[in-house]
């Protein structure tokens, strides 16, 4: 996988390939320098990490790439029928569309990443907090996201 060190975009390509038993490695990667060959466009269009390069070819996008790998899985992190996989990527949607960012916008300025906005990071806060009141609600009788078994979602 090609990204550049530290990148929380990898994180959940790499926790995929953990939990599915695939190995995935991270060579040396200079962005800003090696993500603007015309070769590394082939693989990612924009010029954007992390890039999953695998035997069939590239995948660019971090979601794409996790539920990839976790498809790849030994163990099925993708449900045990076709219900349960919607329901993993269900949950999957659910964390990007209501995790990522109000979360990036409270953690990246504590990394650096960006100015913090003290109104910004209030109303993230607030909204982790509704987010996580409806996760715990959800696990309140089961030990899990989806079925009987850890699942990718």
């Amino acid at each position: 996988m090609y990204t550049d060190q530290g990148n929380p975009a990898a994180w959940k390509v790499l926790i995929a390939a953990k939990y599915a038993g695939v190995q995935v490695e991270t060579p040396s990667f200079d962005f800003g320098v090696d993500n603007k060959t015309p070769e590394f466009e082939k693989k990612s269009p924009l010029g954007k990490v992390p890039v999953l390069e695998s035997n069939e070819g590239a995948v660019f996008e971090p979601n794409a790439a996790a539920r990839y790998i976790a498809r790849k899985s030994k163990v099925s992190l993708y449900g045990a029928s076709d219900f349960e996989a919607a329901q993993v990527d269900q949950w999957i949607d659910f964390s990007i569309s209501e995790i990522d960012l109000p979360a990036s916008v409270w953690v990246f300025p504590i990394l650096g990443y960006i100015q913090n906005n003290a109104t910004a990071t209030q109303r993230a806060k607030g909204d982790i907090r509704k987010v996580l009141d409806i996760l715990n609600n959800h696990l309140a009788d089961r030990t899990f996201l989806v079925g009987e078994r850890i699942s990718f979602g």
